[in-house]
């Protein structure tokens, strides 16, 4: 029943109410009379079954410990009352182990203010001299305002005290788990570090099932002691604590060197712990300067780094754009230039054939030869097949051709004057001609000079051509099956169409004119013919392979001038010369019947003077490496020189000069940006080279000032090392009997006014003392 009578009045305080009641005794709320202060008043009814001299000690530690904020505080002492009674600090919020229960666990920061706190009572303790060795949960009592207060000093010893004391299982240290054990502040640091596990993670260090089997089934007390000895020591060290939310790096090492099972790895006392404690609330302290002073200046590096990469891609591109622009412009010049220069080497090949048809001896040597009568009709023989193509067919005739002896001396005076040409110097800039030769009025060959000699097969002579626009001046050539009676031959001269040679295969073109045997007047340079209907005797026709007129002849591979034809038709864009072509592939290529074409959407776009991203034809080609990419191009036409103009009647307007050949130039894109991009990785170079060595310099600066904001210049709280397993030493056996039970339960209920058990003690007796032999 509870009581309602106080077992005696203690002067100087009233008291109102019982609070509770245990082995010992009663205990009371009561106000002290003079500050209004609340107490809690312990009195102790039963005499008989108090241990007085540990009671005794207990209460002269809690009163030389009664200065301190966080330790309950002893006001008052009668012992020479009936019954004896001491009077304490009221302490209303219950104890740690109260809220443990209720909550489980405490957030990091709530927990470590509660640690630090249960830390400085501590240390106050053990700078009194005085050893607690039995701190636990139930131990700390929480004030209305959460301060904590230790409490129950039953335990408690003297620092020069050699007496055993064993504390509560699992809060208790290892090496404390020992009848001949002497006390030392490692205990406490050891309990201290345990409840600030308990309060992070919900369990206390080493709890395990395991464990708690093995201690139900050791039996005596002793090899209890020995059981839970042996299995924190055999245990690996407790990482719960250091995976829980909220507990940082610091702090999980000051955990783990507090509940360590080898107690040289342990704080050496409690004021380390606070120690360590300030260290890491400094670095936190710090942190945010810290990250500031590193991530400020690397935002800053990495903003400048963007900014400055952002300004040098646009500078780039201005600078791309206008070296484009530069380039295009350039290469319009350039192919102008081009093709005005090739217009005057053209006409430099009119002039010369106008000059080889008005010798008199050229005359004399092609009216001999038609004239012979066995030649004559020979040609009138291949003339008769109807076609150029049927006229193949007449070998015989060809072959009386090919052995008239007047032909022959056409044949040797043609070639005298090809060599004339060829044997000049090349500083001379005398044209340079591929083949000369004349035809009957029907358009069939009769004496032909090579630059290289040919076969007899391959010879032309003997062969009509009536369809070739070098014979009627056409735009384009005819097909080989055109009745060669309906084909009349061209009346002035004329700059034929590029065409491909029947024997060598390669791209020309041909200077062709009427000759007139019987005129007086002859066609002469300026000069127009008297009569353009009537049919000439024969026609004169010089050939130039494209590829050594010197304008298109050049040893840059970045910049290369290419001759197109213009002809509207399937021939449009054809590649007539191109450097790659007067290579032995390229030749070998072209004789095979290989043809190079831009292609229609390109050639359109390059016609109406757009800006286009240039491929070359030739670069599908294997081994072609210099002409692949994309090229800059520009294009103009070649215009029929001014003196043909005049001459022939045909070509009065522009548009009636037109040659059908263009001239491309094409400049490589990569040639033309070489420079932009040299610059871009030059000043990439640079600008990586400076962000590299200011950031060297931030971190080498962050380094020193880190450092020398370090506390005493000593490293915080390092990793525990994993822990070596240690052999149980087992102390030899008391003869002293251990009690079962400890009665400091109530000690503790009398200081903080109420009675609270630890649930570690639901199976195990956890609170142990050893009692003085009787």
């Amino acid at each position: 029943m509870q009581a309602t009578t106080p077992p005696s009045e203690v002067p100087g305080y009233r008291l109102e109410r019982f609070l509770g009641s245990g082995a010992f005794g009663q205990v009371w709320v009561g106000c002290d009379l003079n500050t209004g202060r609340p107490v809690a008043i312990k009195f102790f009814l039963h005499r008989g079954g108090v241990n007085w001299s540990l009671l005794s000690h207990e209460v002269k530690n809690l009163v030389q410990l009664s200065a301190d904020r966080n330790i309950v505080q002893v006001l008052e002492v009668g012992w020479d009352n009936d019954p004896p009674y001491y009077v304490m600090e009221l302490v209303t919020g219950g104890s740690l182990e109260d809220e443990l229960k209720r909550c489980g666990t405490l957030t990091a920061d709530q927990a470590v203010v509660l640690f630090r706190k249960i830390c400085v009572g501590l240390n106050h303790s053990h700078s009194k001299g005085v050893l607690h060795c039995d701190l636990k949960p139930a131990n700390i009592l929480l004030g209305e305002d959460h301060e904590p207060r230790l409490a129950d000093f039953g335990q408690s010893r003297m620092t020069d005290d050699q007496t055993p004391a064993l504390g509560t299982l699992f809060y208790m240290a290892p090496e404390q788990a020992s009848v001949g054990s002497s006390p030392s502040t490692g205990w406490d640091v050891y309990a201290a570090g345990a409840i600030m596990y308990r309060m992070v993670t919900g369990n206390a260090p080493y709890r395990t099932q395991e464990t708690l089997d093995h201690l139900d089934a050791a039996g005596s007390l002793p090899k209890r002691l020995e059981c839970y000895r042996h299995s924190i020591q055999q245990s690996p060290p407790p990482q719960q604590h250091l995976q829980t939310q909220g507990v940082d790096r610091l702090m999980g090492q000051i955990i783990s060197r507090c509940i360590a099972a080898d107690p040289r790895q342990r704080f050496t006392n409690v004021q380390e712990i606070i120690d360590a404690l300030d260290r890491r609330d400094q670095v936190r302290l710090q942190r945010p300067l810290m990250l500031l002073g590193v991530l400020g200046p690397m935002l800053l590096l990495i903003a400048t780094a963007v900014f400055a990469f952002r300004t040098v891609d646009n500078a780039v591109d201005r600078t791309r754009d206008a070296l484009h622009t530069e380039a295009e412009g350039s290469n319009q010049l350039a192919a102008k230039f081009a093709a005005r220069t090739l217009e005057n080497e053209l006409d430099r090949y009119f002039r010369l054939s106008l000059q080889e048809t008005s010798k008199a001896t050229f005359q004399q040597h092609v009216r001999d030869a038609l004239q012979d009568p066995p030649l004559k009709q020979a040609l009138d023989e291949i003339a008769a097949a109807g076609t150029s193509r049927e006229a193949r067919q007449r070998t015989q005739a060809r072959d009386v051709l090919l052995d008239s002896a007047s032909r022959l001396k056409l044949n040797e005076y043609f070639q005298s004057r090809l060599q004339n040409y060829l044997g000049a110097p090349e500083t001379a800039h005398v044209p340079r001609l591929a083949t000369i030769f004349v035809t009957d009025p029907h358009g069939t060959i009769v004496a032909i000079a090579y630059k290289d000699p040919v076969s007899r097969e391959q010879d032309s002579s003997g062969r009509n051509y009536a369809y070739r626009t070098y014979y009627h001046g056409l735009e384009n050539d005819l097909e080989d099956s055109t009745p060669i009676a309906s084909i009349q031959p061209l009346s002035n001269i004329h700059l034929s169409s590029a065409f491909q040679s029947t024997a060598t295969g390669l791209w020309k073109i041909a200077i062709s004119l009427p000759v007139y045997f019987d005129r007086p007047k002859r066609l002469v340079e300026g000069e127009p013919t008297d009569d353009l209907k009537r049919k000439p005797d024969a026609v004169f026709v010089a050939t130039i392979n494209l590829g050594e007129i010197e304008l298109l002849q050049s040893e840059q591979k970045d910049k290369v001038a290419v001759l197109l034809d213009a002809r509207q038709g399937n021939l449009q864009g054809t590649v007539l010369q191109h450097p790659w072509m007067e290579s032995d592939q390229g030749k070998a290529a072209v004789r095979e019947g290989a043809r190079f074409q831009v292609e229609p959407a390109m050639m359109s776009a390059l016609l109406d003077g757009q800006n286009v991203a240039y491929t070359d034809p030739i670069a599908k080609v294997d081994d072609s490496e210099d002409y692949q990419g994309e090229w800059i191009a520009a294009m103009q036409p070649v215009w029929v020189p001014e003196s043909q103009a005049i001459a022939d009647s045909r070509r009065r307007s522009p548009e009636d000069r037109k040659s059908g050949l263009l001239v491309l130039v094409q400049y490589h894109l990569s040639a033309v940006l070489s420079p932009v991009r040299k610059m871009r990785d030059s000043l990439i170079w640079e600008g990586s080279v400076a962000v590299v060595a200011i950031f060297l310099v931030s971190v080498t600066l962050w380094f020193w000032v880190r450092r020398g904001n370090r506390p005493g210049n000593r490293r915080l709280a390092t990793e525990v090392p994993q822990m070596g397993r240690l052999r149980s030493t087992v102390a030899a056996e008391s003869t002293s009997p251990l009690a079962a039970e400890s009665n400091s339960a109530e000690s503790s209920s009398a200081g903080a006014a109420q009675h609270r058990q630890s649930p570690d003690g639901a199976e195990l007796t956890e609170t142990i003392e050893v009692e003085k032999q009787v």
